[in-house]
């Protein structure tokens, strides 16, 4: 994640295609997640290869990151060809579903991130239905994340099933989340199934970087269908406060 005091967008792309067309749009940062395999399904590593040489094709252009799936999921020798992959500029981002029940989890985030070359690659995913899902609480989460040197937290929400962010975590937790992060100097993205009509306002709480799958596909309801390019220039002009109107799809996108 940028260093810009600004609200950023973010997407996810589910195919090497999707990561091109965001590319072209100028998304300030693409993430490339298997939707199928839950909230932070990761991709397969001939998908993420891909993805890497992509983004290394203009490494100014965007942040890029990948799903890394759920911690308690990672088997660590067989799973490092993903950190391999990610070079010096990838990040990578790890939900904590079941973890509130595993001993040792923390030891194995740690074991896992001085695998990065920089802690500051990792991404901590806290589940705002964390209950749902035996993870931390935030709390443990930020504090977890300060002890490992990871300064990048997302909010999300592990349940893919219609409910919102907002259904989960109410506007005056939100902020204080928000407030939180930034006190100990982490930037802070959210997502959850968030609906265009917000970003207006949930810009307004200062996020470092606002999280979209869902709302730019063709088929809102449905996380795996395409991107939509055109509600991609719509969540970039309410996020970033471009103009749609100079903003335009390169040519061949729809």
């Amino acid at each position: 994640m940028s260093n810009s005091t600004a609200c950023q967008l973010l997407v996810s792309a589910n195919t090497l295609d999707e990561c091109t067309v965001l590319q072209d749009l100028k998304v300030p940062w693409i993430d490339l997640k298997e939707p199928r395999h839950g909230a932070l399904g990761r991709p397969s590593l001939e998908m993420v290869t891909g993805f890497a040489c992509i983004m290394a094709s203009d490494p100014q252009s965007c942040n890029w990151s990948i799903a890394g799936g759920e911690l308690s999921d990672w088997e660590p020798s067989k799973d490092f060809s993903f950190l391999e992959s990610l070079g010096s500029d990838g990040h990578i981002k790890w939900g904590l579903a079941q973890c509130e029940k595993a001993l040792g989890w923390t030891r194995k985030l740690g074991w896992v991130v001085s695998q990065l070359p920089s802690p500051r690659q990792a991404i901590l995913v806290h589940y705002a239905d964390h209950q749902a899902v035996a993870s931390p609480h935030w709390e443990t989460v930020l504090q977890v994340a300060q002890d490992h040197g990871i300064d990048k937290i997302l909010i999300d929400t592990a349940i893919k099933n219609g409910s919102t962010l907002l259904d989960w975590l109410p506007l005056p937790k939100l902020i204080e989340s928000i407030h939180q992060a930034h006190e100990q100097h982490s930037q802070i993205a959210i997502a959850g199934s968030i609906r265009l009509a917000k970003l207006d306002q949930l810009r307004e709480l200062h996020p470092d970087w606002i999280g979209l799958r869902g709302a730019v596909c063709s088929d809102p309801s449905e996380r795996t269908s395409n991107i939509d390019a055109k509600l991609v220039l719509r969540a970039l002009a309410a996020v970033c406060k471009t103009s749609e109107s100079s903003a335009k799809p390169p040519a061949g996108i729809v």
